[in-house]
C-alpha cells in the first residue's frame, strides 16, 4: 500500500507523545505512505555518586530493556493503530532519543517525524533536555511538533 517517504511518529507512550498520532496517522494516509512508530530505548546510566548514596543500584540489562520496548510498543501498535488503512512500522532503536530519531528519519528516508511535546519549562526543561528541541534542530526532514492538546506547536 504504501510507496511513499514514510511519516515517523516517535513515542514514549506519554500522553504528551500520544498528542501526534492523530496528525501521524492523517497525514500517512493523505500521502499514501508507512507510518514508523519508533522507541528509543535508553541505556541504563548509573552514577557514583548514587553508589556511594544508596549502595549499589541493580539494573536492568540492555537486553531487558529493549525486550521490555518491544513489548509495549506491540501493544500500543495494536491497541491504536489497528483499524487504521496504512502500513504500520514497529522500530525500536537504543542510544539518545533525538539522535536516534533523526538518525533513523535520515536512514528510512521520512518525508516527516510528527512527535508530541512534554511542554517543559524552566529548571524541569534544563534538567530534562528537550528531544523534540533537539529533534527540530538536527531532523533533515519537516518535523510536525503537537502539543499535549493535540495542536500544533509554534517553534
Amino acid at each position: 500500500m504504501a510507496g511513499q517517504q514514510p511519516i515517523v511518529f516517535p513515542t514514549d507512550f506519554s500522553t504528551a507523545s500520544l498528542a501526534g498520532l492523530n496528525w501521524a496517522v492523517r497525514m500517512a494516509q493523505i500521502t499514501n505512505a508507512a507510518l514508523h512508530v519508533i522507541y528509543v530505548v535508553e541505556e541504563p546510566q548509573v552514577f557514583g555518586v548514587l553508589e556511594v548514596e544508596v549502595g549499589q543500584a541493580t539494573l536492568p540489562s540492555l537486553d531487558d530493556l529493549q525486550q521490555g520496548a518491544w513489548t509495549r510498543i506491540e501493544a500500543f501498535v495494536a491497541a491504536n493503530l489497528a483499524n487504521q488503512e496504512i502500513d504500520v512500522v514497529e522500530q525500536v532503536v537504543v542510544g539518545n532519543p533525538a539522535d536516534e530519531i533523526t538518525r533513523y528519519a535520515k536512514e528510512v528516508g521520512a518525508a516527516m517525524i510528527v512527535m508530541g511535546a512534554h511542554g517543559y519549562s524552566g529548571v524541569r526543561h534544563l534538567i530534562l533536555g528537550s528531544t523534540t528541541e533537539s529533534t527540530l534542530r538536527h531532523a533533515r526532514c519537516p518535523v510536525l511538533c503537537v502539543k499535549g492538546d493535540g495542536t500544533p506547536a509554534h517553534a
